[in-house]
């Protein structure tokens, strides 16, 4: 009797694994439009979740080179003319990114594509000289990237600021410039 229930069950489960089997290899056709789609939006998703993470990186080690691996030149330099100026003044960001939620993906051709994200960043600048925290802040973006496709890689191009809520924007006193003046 439980030989024949363990060959019952046995036969009911490899019959189970064929039938699915069949509808995975229906559903996963990897050529269909649907598919190159989604392919091409998680690029672009992946492509903004690296170049913030490349930015904060670069913030941190005071060197944005790392961005011309998912930015235009003219991405890149903006950062670093940001980071050179909060280097003028002492300090450097240690940036670190919460959440990241993509509310839309649109491409809008073979070679240019726009991401809209929802962002929750926390900020620390640390003073150079001293290593002592001289402001933090957590805010919060609404961001639309453009993106750019060169030799087949999306790169970020430009970051448009649709909104920006910071939890705590009374106690930024700006950073005060150190050493002499102009």
């Amino acid at each position: 009797m439980i030989i024949k229930i363990g060959t019952i069950l046995i036969a009911a489960l490899v019959l189970f694994a064929c039938h699915a089997e069949e509808k995975l290899t229906e559903v996963s056709d990897v050529n269909s439009p649907e598919m190159q789609i989604v392919d091409e939006n998680q690029r672009i998703n992946n492509t903004v979740l690296l170049y913030n993470s490349l930015l904060a990186k670069g913030y941190r080690n005071q060197n944005m080179t790392v961005l011309s691996e998912v930015a235009t030149e003219q991405r890149a330099l903006k950062a670093y003319y940001h980071m050179a100026a909060l280097g003028e003044g002492k300090v450097k960001m240690d940036s670190k990114l919460v959440s990241i939620v993509f509310n839309d993906v649109k491409i809008l051709s073979d070679v240019k594509a726009e991401a809209g994200t929802s962002e929750k960043w926390e900020y620390k600048y640390i003073n150079f000289d001293t290593q002592n925290q001289e402001y933090e802040n957590t805010v919060d973006y609404k961001l639309r990237y453009s993106l750019v496709k060169k030799s087949g890689k999306w790169l970020v191009d430009y970051i448009d600021l649709l909104e920006t809520k910071e939890k705590n924007p009374e106690t930024y006193k700006g950073l005060q410039r150190q050493g002499k003046s102009d």
